[in-house]
Order: C-alpha cells, then structure tokens, then sequence
C-alpha cells in the first residue's frame, strides 16, 4: 500500500486527518499506531517462521521483505530464545561450583529464564530507540517498528551464540569446590570460572554474536531508512560500539 494512499481516521475523535499527520489536527490525538496498523498489515507466526529460515539462506532479499512490512513477533521470539541460553549459563556457573543438589536446577533454570528475559528485552528496546534516534539525526525514513523489526530479527546470531556458549559451558567450564558459607570464597570461585579459558571462549563467541547482528540490522535499516550502506552502518554501528565498549569494561572491571 502507497503510504500516499492512506487515509487515516482518529481513533478518539473519528475524524479523518489529512496525509502525512501524526498528531490529529482535530483532537490531538497520537496517530503513529493507527497509521502504522494501515500501513503494515499483520504479520503471522508462519510468516515469522519463513522470514526467520530465509535471513539464513538469503538474508539481503529477506531484509528487504521485513523493511516494507515489519512486525515484532519475530524480535520476541529471539528474546525468549536469547534469555534460555542465558538461564542455561547461569545454572551451569551454579553447577560448576557445586553450591546445591541436583534437584534444585530445575528450578534455578526457570527462575533465571523468567529474570533474564528482562535483559534482551532492555536491548532490544534500548537499541531500537537509539538507532531510529540516529537515523532520524541522518534523515533517514524508517518508522519505529522498522527500526525495532529491524533490530529485533537482527538478534538471530545472538540468538545462536547464547545456545552455543551455554552448550560449551554446561561441558567445558572447569569445576570449583567453594565454601557455601563463604561468600568470598563463593564470589572467586565464580570469578574464576568466568575467567577461565572456556569463559573467555564464551566471551569471545558473544561478541563476535553480536558483530553479526550488527549486519544483519544493516541489510534491513538500509532499505527502511533509504540509506547508502555507509550511513546505514553509522547509524547502527555508533549505538553497537558504544554498546560494546560498555560490555567490555563490565567484564574487565569485574
């Protein structure tokens, strides 16, 4: 659909506004969602499923799919996925240092998963909302759910990094036997384990995740925003760094 073509009716007041508001001249009414909602029809979990195998095989054609007609389903799947491989590394640095029995990581993994969904959520909300900041900056054309459908799918390697680093944690981290009751010797112990050579593996296996999330969300903001590719990776790239920065003095601060 021809976003010239779209008539746009208020949600509040009912009244049709002319092209290209986004406040309703009438009432004063937010018309980003119902205008969007005209725009960019619905998007089914099938459809997510096939945009989801296609980024694998041929990840310039469907970017260009996702940019005309985004949708965030496919952004909350890589959340929940994202947030188990997190669970799962946090429940294998419990097992390698022996602080409870068996029966209890059941419970610690669903805890964990529950909390750490909240970690990728922030990202991805936060990253989508600096990106379109820069884009916007850049006079790029991309509306917000572009931008977060774009950095949402742009997850996938992520996605695979986090599996893979829990997998070789759950085999390779090396075993501790601190003093449950002694909380320093619990926080080395841990300390230890991250530092260790499987852990800076894992470390490494993130960040080069998260480079290639970084391009997957160059293929899809470059046709959203209308961007050459140099502008497309400045917009992405700056907020990925600043990102990547900041990651990097957590681990080496702590």
């Amino acid at each position: 659909m021809s976003t010239e073509d779209v008539i746009i009716r208020c949600p509040i007041c009912n009244e049709v506004s002319p092209q290209g508001y986004l406040l309703c001249p009438f009432c004063g009414a937010d018309l980003t969602v119902t205008y969007e909602q005209k725009i960019f029809p619905p998007v089914t979990y099938k459809e997510v499923w096939f945009r989801i195998k296609s980024l694998i095989v041929k990840p310039r054609v469907i970017a260009q799919e996702i940019a005309d007609n985004p949708d965030t389903k496919g952004a909350f799947l890589f959340i929940v996925a994202i947030s188990l491989g997190l669970s799962i590394q946090v429940v294998s640095f419990v097992m390698h240092t022996r602080l409870l029995d068996w029966k209890f990581y059941p419970v610690v993994w669903i805890l964990s998963w529950i909390a750490l969904l909240l970690l990728p959520t922030i990202v991805w909300l936060l990253g989508s909302w600096v990106i379109r900041l820069m884009t916007r900056l850049l006079g790029g054309k991309a509306s917000g759910k572009q931008i977060r459908s774009a950095v949402g799918y742009g997850m996938m390697p992520m996605v695979l990094s986090e599996i893979l680093i829990a997998i070789l944690f759950l085999i390779a981290l090396p075993w501790k036997d601190p003093d449950p009751n002694d909380f320093t010797g619990i926080f080395e112990a841990m300390s230890e384990i991250r530092h260790s050579f499987i852990g800076i593996i894992g470390l490494i296996i993130h960040f080069l995740g998260l480079a290639a999330s970084v391009v997957y969300m160059v293929f899809i903001i470059k046709p959203a925003s209308e961007f050459s590719w140099i502008e497309t990776a400045i917009a992405t790239g700056i907020p990925m760094i600043v990102y990547l920065v900041l990651m990097i003095v957590y681990y080496v601060g702590t």
